[in-house]
């Protein structure tokens, strides 16, 4: 995730986030919108992985040992690991049973690629969605929980819809230069797609972003929130937050209505105001850049994980079965989502 925090000091998050809940509280359907999600969050405790399940959780552990462990930081400045796991993630997706397309992203001197995966659709085949996830760090972390998670559920996302048959078009993408310097930028991975998608006037309707989704604790005061919004939301963080800006509230609300119906982990949503900076920190900005609706699927980063982008983002810290109950979950979502 972005390195850019909350900028609380010179007051501009605080005024949001007081604007929006006065909004709240003068205009009962302005909560609605904002903060009222559909479907129901998973309460209690979930029951034991199925077999299946239990090898989902392995494959994910394993993707993220991989990529912070034995790759580790990956970053302009440790190039070689970058390419290593840009390989990593192209084999994986060509062992099951995809063609990659890579797309090279120019980075000052140097080339790194975002790697792509198609499933083509049927009867709405020229609607598409996306489904992306950065494998950069920052420099000093190994990034298991950014983003070596949301690249692991990304990889295992493509091995359980691999056989769908899709009506919309899903497209599947490791994305490039996520993290600082690159945010923003020309050199953005994910800024260079969603331009090349809207110059060659595609349409997609919908891009989720996988950023952070490793990091749960039952532990109460484990969540905090930019000012105010605590006063909404769970201490608890055990959950998974869908995020959006309010052109692409509609998205939240489709998203986490279809994950609802096949989830054993807590969810919560958000639609906001851009201004709420925390809610831009990722892949999906990109693609409101050019016009598309997209959110954010996050434990949350600093908000939640003590060692968010320190050296002690490693994959011990992870917990896989909430992972694996997430990914399985988003798996039909998605597939929901595309048969529509």
């Amino acid at each position: 995730m972005f390195t850019e925090e909350v900028d609380m000091s010179s007051g501009k998050g605080f005024v949001v986030v007081a604007v929006i809940l006065v909004l709240v509280v003068l205009l009962g359907g302005t909560y609605r919108v904002l903060f009222h999600m559909p479907g129901q969050s998973y309460r209690g405790m979930p029951p034991p992985l199925a077999s299946e399940e239990k090898a989902l959780r392995d494959r994910l552990q394993e993707h993220v040992r991989v990529l912070s462990h034995q790759i580790g930081e990956r970053h302009y400045w440790e190039p070689n690991h970058k390419l290593n796991a840009a390989v990593y993630i192209e084999q994986t997706f060509r062992n099951t049973g995809y063609e990659p397309v890579r797309h090279a992203v120019q980075t000052h001197e140097r080339l790194f690629d975002n790697i792509e995966v198609t499933l083509r659709g049927d009867r709405l085949q020229d609607e598409s969605l996306v489904i992306g996830a950065h494998y950069d760090t920052v420099r000093g972390s190994p990034g298991a929980d950014d983003n070596a998670s949301g690249i692991a559920v990304l990889l295992e996302l493509a091995r359980l819809l691999h056989d769908a048959k899709p009506d919309r078009t899903l497209r599947l993408v490791a994305f490039a230069n996520e993290e600082a310097p690159f945010f923003g930028t020309q050199a953005m991975g994910s800024l260079n797609y969603a331009r090349q998608t809207r110059a060659d006037g595609e349409n997609i309707v919908g891009m989720i972003s996988l950023e952070m989704l490793g990091y749960y604790t039952r532990e109460r005061d484990s969540q905090h929130y930019p000012p105010l919004l605590g006063y909404l939301y769970p201490d608890t963080g055990n959950f998974v937050a869908f995020v959006g800006n309010m052109a692409s509230r509609q998205l939240v609300r489709d998203v986490i209505e279809a994950f609802r119906e096949h989830a054993t982990v807590p969810s919560e949503g958000l639609a906001a105001p851009e201004l709420l900076e925390a809610i831009r920190r990722s892949d999906h900005w990109a693609f409101w850049e050019r016009g598309y609706p997209a959110i954010m699927l996050t434990d949350t980063a600093n908000f939640r994980n003590p060692y968010y982008h320190g050296p002690s983002d490693t994959y011990p810290t992870l917990d896989y079965e909430s992972m694996a109950r997430l990914t399985a979950a988003l798996a039909q979502a998605v597939a929901d989502m595309a048969r529509q």
